[in-house]
């Protein structure tokens, strides 16, 4: 009968790898808060201003953090050219992902969103010329298969502002293609700074095409609220990941789904159709098999190395 031994190393990995769990269920939270809310704000605002006016409280919240990470001697740095080309990928992403949210709902706007690790995959065969084998082709197909599923046509016709949703998945793909060659030249809190300012000085533009309403104190704790979730979810996602195993906390990203489902099904009276669900249990399995995927190929090449290094 074999036995096996555990450290106290060990011990401290799992205990880490249980706080990057919680860390990353409470990150998808602030995320799914996030969108709750400007749903509700887009109600009464236009995206433009919604996006303004959160920009602003996103951008004191990430400025507070700056500072109190000691990252201020450096902060010229978000003038850079990728951190302002970020922002304005970031600009589109916010657009399409409000109209989507306005006119879709939640579940099925989160569910989409979930898409984004896929075409990751699939564009890094493409632009960044991976590999990428069979059996992850086929979770990218599952994948759209799942998004056909979501958006399929009704009685009504099709609802044209999922495509927007899908169109935010795409450009925050993209985005974050952008990002993977920035590096780590410019670190994470500046880099969302720039970000979040030039979001913010966008929607104030944007005011010359859309009619501004007045600003409720309402209205406004909707939209703050709406900041610090943002920026709470970031921060979350980025302590989640510390000493941890990236395989055991990763998959906890979907959870956004269930509690996107519940929230619109509690706050917006929102609930799938028998369609509409089985997409989002195709799109929730296929990421969740590409992330495994990937985990596997990562531990063949860790033990390859450990043999040849043995050897």
């Amino acid at each position: 009968m074999s036995s096996v031994s555990y450290t106290q190393g060990d011990l401290g990995q799992q205990r880490a790898n249980q706080r990057g769990i919680l860390l990353m269920i409470g990150a998808m939270t602030s995320f799914v808060g996030n969108d709750a809310l400007a749903k509700l704000a887009t109600g009464s605002m236009p995206v433009s201003q919604v996006i303004a006016i959160r920009g602003v409280f996103a951008s004191l919240f990430v400025l507070g953090l700056i500072f109190a990470s000691g990252f201020g001697p450096q902060f010229r740095r978000i003038f850079q050219w990728p951190v302002l080309i970020r922002g304005c990928m970031e600009v589109m992403v916010a657009v399409t992902s409000l109209v989507g949210l306005a006119h879709v709902p939640l579940g099925t706007a989160t569910t989409v969103g979930q898409i984004t690790p896929i075409l990751l995959l699939a564009s890094s065969a493409f632009l960044l010329e991976e590999r990428v084998d069979g059996r992850r082709w086929l979770a990218v197909l599952f994948c759209f298969a799942g998004v056909i599923l979501v958006a399929h046509p009704t009685a009504n016709g099709l609802n044209l502002f999922i495509l927007s949703s899908l169109a935010c998945a795409v450009l925050t793909a993209l985005r974050d293609l952008l990002t993977h060659r920035m590096g780590a030249k410019v670190p994470t809190l500046l880099a969302t700074l720039g970000t979040t300012v030039v979001v913010s000085l966008a929607g104030f533009g944007g005011s010359a095409f859309a009619e501004w309403q007045p600003l409720t104190a309402h209205n406004l704790m909707i939209v703050m609220l709406g900041g610090l979730c943002l920026v709470g979810g970031h921060a979350l996602v980025i302590a989640a990941y510390r000493g941890v195993q990236v395989s055991v906390v990763s998959p906890f990203r979907y959870s956004a789904i269930a509690l996107a489902v519940i929230v619109g099904l509690v706050v917006f009276g929102d609930l799938p159709d028998v369609w509409t669900a089985l997409g989002m249990v195709l799109i929730t399995i296929s990421g969740l098999y590409a992330a495994q995927r990937e985990i596997r190929q990562r531990r063949a090449i860790e033990a390859a190395l450990a043999r040849d290094g043995g050897g």
